[in-house]
């Protein structure tokens, strides 16, 4: 039964077979989340209905479309609003393309026309590189080639690191200087002392790393179990959680992995790690440890 600018129909089904005799083209849901008892239907040809229950019947109505400059807006009831104007361009995408709602999409015409919502005529905004980001990445790209040996031999002669150690510092600080916020800003011909002295800290952090890592690598070495006279020094460790979190340690797993694994807290693995690998180097100094 037709009524004005809508129909009755006896389930919401033949009232989406109506609307798509209608309109001549696919009919979809629209993907745009809805409060209270109406949905929406859009056509490829930009055509919106609201489908409303009432007792045992479904009316559908055309939702009156908006013509503005950027093309239509339609009025739709949903989220935490109770109306809200979007473009119609958006449903259509959001609709028969990305199969979701997303409200930042930002789109464009492929043949110019606002009003032509077709979505084989939408597509995603390109946004175009300005020059002079395009220029300061070729000077930058320059600046590396033409200082990369430089920074790497005053970094070796600064730690003494082998060149191939050097080279890994000096590309991963190049890298943070370039994409740090608090860089970007800067000239690229200006930046090489800083390259420098960001490649020198990198490695000097790593130096005491590794000086703090020693006695890690001693009992690691103690407690492998591939020869017949080495024992098990975890076993020595006082609770089985100490034992666990400790031998997994070692094995590789970092406490943040150990800790998500066995849903405690990152803060009860790394004491535990911690105190244990006192109790150990106690235990490795003939001392009478005590567990802390």
């Amino acid at each position: 039964m037709v009524i004005g600018n809508g129909f009755f129909s006896p389930s919401e089904h033949e009232a989406v077979e109506e609307m798509r005799s209608r309109s001549g083209c696919e009919v979809r849901r629209c993907v745009f989340p809805t409060i209270g008892n109406i949905v929406y239907y859009v056509s490829t040809k930009g055509d919106l209905y609201g489908v409303q229950k009432i007792q045992c019947r479904v009316l559908t109505r055309t939702s009156k479309l908006v013509r503005n400059k950027g093309g239509f807006t339609a009025r739709m009831r949903g989220g935490m609003k109770r109306e809200e104007w979007l473009p119609l361009q958006l449903l259509t995408y959001c609709t028969f393309v990305l199969g979701r709602w997303d409200a930042d999409a930002q789109l464009e015409f492929k043949n110019g026309d606002p009003f032509d919502c077709r979505p084989e005529n939408l597509r995603p905004k390109r946004h175009d590189v300005p020059p002079e980001w395009a220029a300061c990445m070729a000077t930058r790209a320059d600046v590396y080639a033409n200082n990369f040996a430089h920074v790497c031999w005053s970094v070796n002669y600064t730690t003494g690191y082998d060149i191939d150690t050097c080279k890994d510092f000096v590309q991963n600080a190049f890298i943070y200087l370039c994409t740090d916020g608090r860089y970007r800003a800067q000239h690229s011909t200006d930046i090489v002392g800083l390259w420098v002295k960001i490649a020198r800290f990198r490695a000097i952090d790593y130096m005491k790393h590794v000086t703090h890592r020693q006695v890690y690598d001693v009992i690691d070495g103690l407690c492998r179990r591939d020869a017949s006279y080495e024992f098990d020094l975890f076993s020595l460790l006082p609770g089985k959680k100490a034992q666990l979190y400790t031998r997994l340690y070692f094995e590789g797993n970092t406490p943040t992995e150990i800790a998500k694994e066995y849903n405690v807290l990152l803060g009860s693995v790394s004491s535990a790690v911690t105190r244990s690998v006192q109790y150990l180097r106690e235990y490795l100094k003939d001392e009478i440890p005590q567990w802390k």
